[in-house]
């Protein structure tokens, strides 16, 4: 039997609540954007809308098709016509499925990063027990 790690313990939890809580994106409701493939989702993802690429921006978590430990806290866009658009992971996005967890309000994307740790941080908390905490830390979603 393979020997799970304690951080894939927790992401794996975290996955199976977003699984049950969070409304999945239907693959179809998306189309391909550009790759930038930087750990900076947030702010790319902000960006595309002070360029006029999108409408509104969405934090989400992205889960791994092939691995139900890939799990990632993750921000992605919206276009005028409905579309959800990737702009950090471009055709990559085809190996994960998305679960909406909120838009990102305008007024909220000036201090984007705080809506990062704070879904970070309460995803880990809720889903680990202080033990836990001691080998991992927030960043690990």
């Amino acid at each position: 039997m393979k020997n799970i790690n304690t951080k894939d313990k927790i992401k794996k939890r975290i996955g199976t609540y977003v699984k049950t809580h969070f409304t999945k994106i239907n693959p179809e409701d998306f189309i391909l954007g550009e790759i930038n493939y930087t750990h900076r989702c947030h702010l790319n993802a902000v960006q595309k809308v002070k360029e006029g690429k999108a409408a509104k921006v969405f934090s989400c978590v992205a889960i791994d098709k092939d691995d139900d430990a890939g799990v990632v806290v993750h921000f992605i866009n919206q276009t005028k016509e409905g579309k959800f658009v990737d702009h950090t992971w471009g055709w990559m996005s085809q190996h994960y499925n998305y679960y909406l967890i909120k838009e990102i309000e305008d007024i909220e994307q000036n201090t984007i990063w705080k809506s990062l740790i704070y879904t970070k941080e309460s995803l880990f908390n809720l889903h680990s027990n202080w033990f836990e905490r001691l080998f991992a830390n927030k960043d690990i979603i």
